[in-house]
């Protein structure tokens, strides 16, 4: 889907996980969807890059993504394609993190996400990806805390997908709220409890369970609009 919900940005849906005439047939329905409701995008880009692969902070002014991209469009340097989505987005700053490593999607929003325009919540991982992680972010964005929180994530895979149970991060950052998925275990209260100790929004929890064995989550399934778009989709609804 569009990336940034005040700007709804497209790019080329082509990842390397699935077949280009899947891709295409997914991105096709999408677009005549659009069409047919008379919606639309306000910029298209030619880079491949999927939704899941840019979290972007509540203000829209900087986004993480991860080396995928670079994988996807081997024209472009690291720092070309910095300079490119920090461009086309009209951002502040970009940091482009190392993918964790054996993930499906090579998705950012199954590895950190902000509470607030200036806070990272990043799930403690190993060496050296720690490392690697946090000295890109820190470089990337000088002024912005990066909190290190419990990480209870245990490989699984269905139908080629790595699992997103118990990735409390990959959770939808409104103005005022925050969707956290949860997943019927031990750390769904704790963790609850911590997030919302990192806000002044107030957090919801979003039952997880029954999909996230498949490789998705809230996030995943989720996308943000803001503006006249997300009015149109109201009225679409019944919900203007």
């Amino acid at each position: 889907s569009p990336v940034i919900p005040s700007q709804q940005i497209k790019f080329r849906y082509l990842p390397s996980y699935l077949s280009e005439s899947v891709a295409n047939a997914i991105d096709k329905s999408f677009e005549k969807w659009l069409s047919e409701n008379n919606l639309n995008y306000k910029t298209k880009s030619s880079i491949i890059l999927d939704g899941g692969n840019v979290v972007d902070n509540p203000d829209g002014s900087r986004v993480i993504i991860t080396d995928r991209i670079l994988k996807d469009n081997p024209q472009l340097t690291k720092a070309e394609a910095k300079e490119q989505i920090k461009d086309l987005m009209n951002l502040r700053e970009v940091a482009i993190i190392p993918e964790v490593p054996d993930d499906t999607t090579g998705h950012s929003d199954g590895m950190l996400m902000w509470v607030n325009n200036d806070k990272i919540l990043l799930p403690q991982a190993s060496e050296p990806e720690r490392t690697q992680v946090i000295d890109e972010l820190e470089r990337s964005f000088p002024d912005v805390d990066i909190v290190e929180i419990p990480d209870y994530y245990k490989y699984a895979s269905w139908k080629g997908f790595t699992s997103a149970c118990n990735i409390f991060i990959n959770a939808v950052v409104t103005d005022h709220y925050i969707y956290m998925p949860t997943f019927d275990g031990p750390h769904d209260e704790s963790m609850f409890k911590l997030i919302q100790s990192h806000t002044t929004k107030t957090v919801v929890a979003v039952p997880a369970e029954k999909v996230c064995f498949m490789g998705g989550s809230v996030r995943c399934l989720s996308w943000q609009v803001k503006g006249e778009l997300k009015n149109q989709i109201l009225q679409l609804t019944g919900r203007d």
